[in-house]
């Protein structure tokens, strides 16, 4: 009887004239967003790869004075995702320039005109955001009036006049929306792989092809949500007009209003002070080091690094890197808390938690930006360990560390290529899956809850 009734429902919905237009607005929509990647992640990657040539260029220069290697603040630059035609995370909006160098992580670009940058929204048109925003609302089309429009179409007794189980109807119902959203879903995601591949701007790869499929199937489990919301409002109402409503107001909450109003309630709930006001207390900090500093121990000879004022210099230097170090530290870590704070505020919508499956799954994201920093920590402490081993080589070094100059350490010149640089770690399976959880809990616990309540009405549904 399922396989009856499903495949009743699969024809109805593909010879309807909601999916005509659907299928009609989801295929543009699918190549436009592989053209406008294809047009950004060309620029994108030119760009990174001028960034790296200038950057190696720099460092063949400064391999000449070995202090200058240390000394010298680096822009490490995240590279570009490949995977951001699947889901951009939001990669392009997030700080990916964090300033280094062996003495210290300095930070990542802060606009003064935002309390967090890691909170800035916008979208790319990747398959993710195609799917959370569009293949969500039309889920809800076909979805909203598969109980109530054939109660008002007078099908609905007709079907139960014989021997069909509710369960076995409402099951039917849910695999053939799912069925339909998923062909028009899969069609769009094989026209733009189609697409950037022909382009050149994509080569999938086996790692992309598997990364794909999890995603479609994710997406699955995403759109099953909208479905089954949308046969619960069906089943709580006689009619079509009053469950297209109740549809629609439940998309505008997961859709626009939680994500559009989390920087309020990230402000609200959970404030942090502004960049400028970390900047004043970094400046007033800086300025008791100087004020505390001993007198005559500022003083500087290019001629005689042994001078015992450059010990005492090098000491008011490493003073005032800790001074801006322990502010700035502070600062970063309020907002990576008040950021992961909205995070879990913002799980109330499907879509929110839909976009951090993505980001976890496909290891991108604040993710991506937050293992980074955490690596860049590591990696700093090991490029420090370098360079006092190369400086303890030189007898003509007094192995007085200043953290912004080269007074009182080594100046000879070491090889380019032994020059110690960072390299992006990308996550393993098994540490995506570790954060995937989570959010898939959610999700699931979200759908068993919408499909009990959709149950229990319909079980009690007037058919007459």
């Amino acid at each position: 009887m399922f396989a009856t009734l499903y495949i009743r429902e699969i024809q109805n919905y593909l010879y309807s004239l909601r999916f005509r237009i659907s299928f009609v607005i989801m295929l543009p929509v699918f190549i436009a967003g592989t053209i406008s990647y294809i047009s950004i992640s060309k620029e994108v990657k030119q760009n990174y790869a001028k960034h790296s040539r200038t950057e190696q260029s720099r460092l063949a220069e400064q391999s000449e004075n070995v202090s200058a290697v240390a000394t010298y603040t680096r822009n490490y630059i995240i590279a570009p995702n490949d995977i951001s035609l699947v889901a951009d995370c939001k990669e392009s909006f997030l700080p990916n320039s964090i300033q280094y160098n062996a003495y210290n992580v300095y930070g990542f670009n802060v606009r003064h005109d935002s309390n967090n940058p890691l909170l800035t929204r916008s979208e790319n048109l990747s398959w993710g955001f195609i799917i959370s925003m569009f293949m969500s609302f039309i889920t809800l089309l076909f979805a909203f009036d598969a109980l109530s429009g054939e109660k008002e179409d007078h099908t609905l007794a007709l079907v139960f006049s014989n021997p069909v189980r509710r369960q076995t109807f409402l099951l039917s119902k849910l695999a053939s929306i799912l069925t339909v959203a998923g062909l028009m879903m899969t069609a769009g995601i094989l026209v733009s792989l189609l697409i950037a591949a022909i382009s050149g701007s994509l080569a999938p790869n086996m790692s992309f092809l598997l990364e794909a499929g999890g995603f479609i199937i994710l997406s699955l489990l995403f759109i099953t949500v909208f479905a089954v919301f949308g046969l619960f409002s069906s089943a709580v109402t006689r009619y079509s007009n009053v469950s297209l409503l109740i549809s629609l107001c439940f998309w505008l909450f997961a859709a626009v209003i939680i994500p559009n109003t989390s920087v309020f309630w990230a402000k609200k709930l959970f404030p942090i002070p502004s960049a400028d006001k970390v900047e004043q207390l970094v400046r007033e900090a800086q300025q008791d080091v100087r004020n505390n500093a001993k007198p005559n121990s500022w003083g500087s000879s290019n001629n005689n690094p042994f001078w015992d004022v450059h010990e005492r210099r090098a000491e008011n230097q490493r003073n005032l890197m800790s001074a801006e170090k322990m502010h700035r530290d502070a600062y970063y870590l309020q907002m990576f808390r008040q950021f992961e704070n909205t995070r879990r505020f913002t799980l109330l919508s499907p879509i929110a938690q839909y976009d951090y499956i993505n980001e976890a799954f496909l290891g991108g994201g604040y993710l991506r930006f937050r293992k980074n920093w955490d690596d860049l920590h590591i990696f700093q402490e090991q490029f420090l360990q370098w360079f006092k081993d190369v400086d303890a080589k030189d007898a003509e070094s007094p192995h007085w560390y200043n953290p912004y100059e080269d007074y009182s350490t080594s100046k000879k010149p070491v090889a380019a290529d032994q020059i110690p640089q960072y390299q992006e770690q990308v996550a393993p399976f098994t540490q995506r899956f570790l954060f995937i959880s989570g959010y898939l809990m959610a999700m699931i616990v979200m759908i068993a809850v919408l499909f009990g309540a959709c149950f229990y009405f319909f079980v009690n549904y007037d058919i007459r």
